[in-house]
């Protein structure tokens, strides 16, 4: 063979050769480079699934909270205490550092049936109504507001004025108000005490609650211990007593 030829034929494999090498260097580099993206992207996605699972945990105890409140709400509707409902809702959504904390749409209903039921009862409308009402005039529905505008509209007309004329004498009126109604709570809360009997009571202690004496006393006694049955024909209760300690209590 020709020496031309046979150094044609070297260049040509060692062209080969290194087309080849070039070809596995790219193609491991191309791997590599797939590789860490690939890992930077599964990098990532873990990230934004913890902090997605952070914000989400965040958020569940948001609800969870909101629906503890919607359930202490509806038995204090179902016990018609409109007023605490009221300021129940308020410190829960209005007044509370954590603006993210929203009620579900069962309180925001049951907050416009307290409010309804609240202004249909109330003879008239004062400072404290106007400001605890306030607070949150976008959750009431039109038929609430509308209820309010009718019922009392020279209140609401006078206190608007008041309040832009009197601002400090306003706000005095309100502590005031604010005092008054929760000194009337506190009587109410006490008063309701008195209805109470429970397990673990004395006798002298259910004497002085609103059940007063019993309309009969059955007795029982023995060398270790005196047993009575209270009959209490108003309540169609009977309590039972252990040496003086109320025990049981049957309807």
């Amino acid at each position: 063979m020709p020496k031309n030829k046979v150094n044609v034929l070297k260049m040509n494999n060692l062209y080969k050769r290194f087309i080849m090498s070039t070809l596995c260097l790219l193609t491991l580099t191309g791997c590599t480079n797939q590789e860490t993206t690939n890992k930077l992207n599964r990098n990532e996605e873990i990230h934004d699934t913890k902090e997605m699972k952070e914000l989400s945990a965040e958020d569940q105890k948001r609800q969870e909270k909101a629906e503890n409140i919607e359930k202490s709400i509806i038995e204090l509707i179902e016990q018609e205490n409109y007023l605490d409902t009221i300021t129940h809702y308020k410190n829960s959504f209005i007044k509370n550092v954590d603006k993210k904390l929203k009620p579900t749409e069962k309180t925001i209903e049951l907050y416009n049936i307290a409010v309804e039921k609240y202004i249909e009862k109330a003879e008239t409308f004062n400072y404290y109504d106007y400001n605890l009402l306030s607070l949150d005039m976008e959750n009431l529905n039109e038929n609430v507001l509308s209820l309010i505008n009718k019922k009392f509209p020279t209140n609401i007309e006078e206190i608007e004025a008041f309040i832009k004329n009197n601002e400090e004498e306003a706000r005095e009126s309100y502590a005031n108000m604010k005092a008054e109604n929760e000194a009337k709570e506190k009587a109410r809360i006490i008063e309701e005490a008195k209805n109470r009997v429970y397990i673990g009571m004395t006798k002298e202690q259910v004497l002085a609650t609103n059940w007063g004496k019993p309309n009969d006393i059955n007795r029982t006694i023995t060398t270790d211990h005196i047993s009575e049955q209270w009959v209490y024909s108003a309540y169609d209760k009977y309590l039972y007593f252990e040496d003086g300690i109320l025990v049981a209590i049957q309807d």
